[in-house]
């Protein structure tokens, strides 16, 4: 009996079963004879060009005469990423040199080269730096699978030029690498000691971390965006570097201090500023005297953080206090000639006899870096137990108490306690949280009750140390909810505190039980993460609803018609985006303050109000402002551009704008408030028909944010 087609074949049909016959044929078949070799299967990966992220990975390290790295490139994927080009490779080798007579450990690179003046600079010699070797000059090997080999140009053991620099294969030595040209890549960094290939236990200086950076400018990079990682700017950024062109060390523990304290440097403040104080030559004059860093310089720990096990050399800051280090903030001390400095001149190898490197000696580094103002501000905290309120017309009553947290919530004798006494407490009242406008205001800022008038408290004692006081009248005529914030510093022998600010909202027309709270679309945390305790005007901290109910849609500068937005939505946005303040990172970075859906357009029934650019000719009318439809005022500060403005008119947007008292916002025809006509075109803007969440132009997509 004839077998039946296998089913395969069957189902292949005829044509294919022929192509399939010749197919076998060609491979070699029953005369036993081997087919013509195959060809290899095309390697995997994408190229380089095409990766849209690279990871690079330090596999290692062989020192033999020239040193030689094995690394490898992947995408987010982990397919290889192939044909690197050479020259755009960079290679940096270092060896850590141990510190003695009380100078602090320090990097050294095997490559240097010589830095020339620019024309025209203050500069008149030349002057050794760091640098790193291109890979076009040493051997470059591509393995086509993702893996490379680059051997280096010169022999470790005979670097003589432009500085003999000696190979100690005993030391810690790191090699990094960069790459130009394509999609970032975080620095690969390789930590080994040669003489014995370790790479654990070895003698370390980690002080400062990316992350730590990155809490302020977000995804730190430098020099054309491929030196991303701290660990390789130290590798370059050596004691023995400096800038030809205007004198100064590219030393990392002075030149990073330095930058930082920028325009409050004692050389800036005592100069003047100038221009020159801190200035190098790196594609033209740079100079850095204009740098606001935005906490305390003093508080050290935010970059060097001890308790974190990535960073266990962070202590020395106050366990290795060298003149360097300390004279990039202090640069009005010179520690040679004793100038400015109690103990006269004095090297690194005695700063320890007075600065002791422990956290309890008065002089040491760490208790002269305490922040007193702040740690007294953790003593106290106030506040709102409640707020009783009847009807429009009638002025709220609040009930509050002032306690120690530091001790166990201990309260403060408010009519016998001669510090908060000669203190400065208040409470502030505003309405309604839809978004504040305090109608009948002067500029609609909010009301301000003190605690204390001339010493004397102003509240009801109740005699168990809780205290009621009668705010501002509500005006007939307000509707929904109100805002209370007990706000203030306290004057204590250390300076004045800044004790957190606290809040309450309470309802006028709305149910007391339930009032409506106002919009929070920051996180203050992430403020923070810059700013260590956001604080303004001497006695508002912590608290952003405190800021939000002066800096509101009726606020503005005095002066011309166009003196300027204090509204909030305006007026952040421009200090962080416009003013020179040097910003640390991408202004459209908007998570860097907001919450996660904080920065989307609101919609047209949102009841957010229109940003006033004046205020008007009557200051307690916030209708007769001329002021900007609230998401073109919002989105107009870094979108500045004519054609971005037109975009924002055709869409519904407008410029010039007069608002009701009831919110609703038209066209200005001739002048706002009383007497003003009212004729124009409702304005309703239409920016969440593109820009919301999930919409074809969608901020979040728009501006690259990283959303968890």
């Amino acid at each position: 009996m004839e077998k039946p087609m296998p089913i395969f074949l069957r189902r292949l049909g005829f044509p294919a079963i022929a192509v399939l016959a010749i197919g076998l044929t060609a491979c070699g078949g029953s005369d036993g004879n081997n087919g013509a070799p195959g060809q290899p299967a095309p390697p995997l990966g994408v190229d380089i060009a095409n990766a849209t992220e690279i990871n690079a990975t330090i596999t290692g390290v062989t020192i033999a005469s020239p040193p030689v790295v094995d690394f490898t490139l992947t995408d987010g994927n982990g397919n290889a990423v192939k044909n690197l080009p050479a020259g755009s490779a960079g290679f940096y080798i270092a060896k850590l040199i141990p510190g003695t007579d009380g100078n602090a450990s320090s990097w050294q690179s095997y490559i240097n080269v010589v830095d020339q003046p620019v024309s025209g600079s203050p500069g008149t010699g030349t002057t050794i730096k760091a640098a790193v070797e291109n890979g076009a000059v040493g051997t470059l090997v591509d393995n086509k699978d993702g893996s490379y080999r680059y051997t280096f140009s010169f022999d470790i053991n005979s670097v003589t030029a432009p500085i003999a620099v000696s190979y100690q294969p005993a030391l810690t030595h790191r090699f990094t690498l960069e790459v130009r040209g394509f999609a970032p890549v975080i620095n690969p960094i390789y930590d080994f000691r040669p003489s014995d290939g370790a790479q654990s236990g070895i003698f370390t200086r980690e002080i400062v971390k990316t992350a730590n950076c990155n809490v302020c400018h977000e995804s730190l990079s430098k020099h054309g965006n491929r030196r991303r990682d701290t660990r390789l700017c130290v590798a370059c950024h050596t004691p023995g570097s400096s800038d030809a062109s205007y004198g100064n060390t590219f030393d990392a523990k002075v030149m990073y201090h330095k930058l930082h304290r920028g325009a409050y440097l004692p050389s800036v403040v005592n100069g003047g500023g100038g221009g020159q104080v801190y200035c190098f030559e790196h594609d033209g004059q740079q100079c850095f005297d204009d740098v606001h860093f935005p906490q305390d310089i003093r508080n050290c720990s935010n970059c060097h953080n001890e308790n974190d096990p990535e960073t266990p050399d962070a202590a020395n800051w106050y366990k290795v206090p060298t003149a360097e280090a300390c004279g990039s903030c202090h640069d009005d001390v010179d520690f040679e000639t004793g100038a400015g400095h109690v103990a006269g001149p004095r090297d690194n190898s005695s700063c320890t006899t007075c600065h002791a490197p422990n956290t309890t000696s008065s002089l040491g580094a760490f208790q002269k870096h305490r922040i007193l103002t702040q740690e007294g501000a953790d003593q106290y905290s106030f506040n709102i137990l409640s707020v009783a309120f009847t009807v429009p017309g009638a002025a709220p009553d609040v009930t509050f108490s002032v306690t120690d947290p530091s001790n166990s919530d201990a309260p403060y004798d408010l009519a016998n306690d001669a510090v908060l006494m000669g203190s400065d407490l208040r409470f502030y009242l505003a309405w309604d949280t839809t978004d504040y406008t305090n109608p009948g205001r002067s500029n609609s800022g909010a009301i301000s009750t003190s605690v204390y008038s001339s010493g004397v408290l102003q509240a009801t004692d109740n005699g168990n140390f809780t205290y009621n006081l009668t705010l501002g009248t509500i005006p007939v005529g307000a509707t929904g909810s109100g805002i209370v914030t007990f706000a203030g510093k306290v004057t204590a022998a250390v300076g004045d505190l800044p004790v957190a600010s606290t809040h309450r909202f309470f309802g006028i027309t709305d149910d007391p039980a339930n009032p409506v709270p106002r919009r929070l679309k920051v996180d203050l945390a992430r403020c923070d993460g810059c700013h260590q305790r956001l604080g303004f005007h001497g006695n508002r901290n912590q608290n952003l609803h405190a800021c939000a109910m002066c800096h509101n849609s009726a606020a503005a500068r005095s002066g011309t018609p166009s003196a300027g937005p204090m509204d909030f939505k305006s007026f952040i946005h421009r200090k962080h985006a416009v003013d020179s303040i040097r910003y640390p990172q991408r202004v459209s970075n908007c998570i860097a303050c907001h919450t996660d859906n904080g920065f989307y357009p609101v919609a047209i029934d949102s009841g957010v109000l229109s940003t006033s650019i004046n205020r008007g000719v009557d200051t307690t009318d916030p209708t007769d402002n001329n002021r900007i439809s609230p998401n073109s005022a919002t989105c107009s500060v870094c979108h500045s551009s004519a054609s971005a403005q037109v975009h924002m008119e055709q869409n519904g947007g407008n410029f010039d704008v007069c608002q009701e008292s009831d919110g609703v916002t038209r066209v200005r025809v001739d002048i706002c408030g009383t007497g003003g006509d009212k004729t124009g075109a409702i304005v309703q803007e239409g920016c969440t028909t593109c820009h919301a969440k999930g919409r074809i132009a969608d901020v979040a997509v728009s501006h690259s944010l990283n959303l968890n």
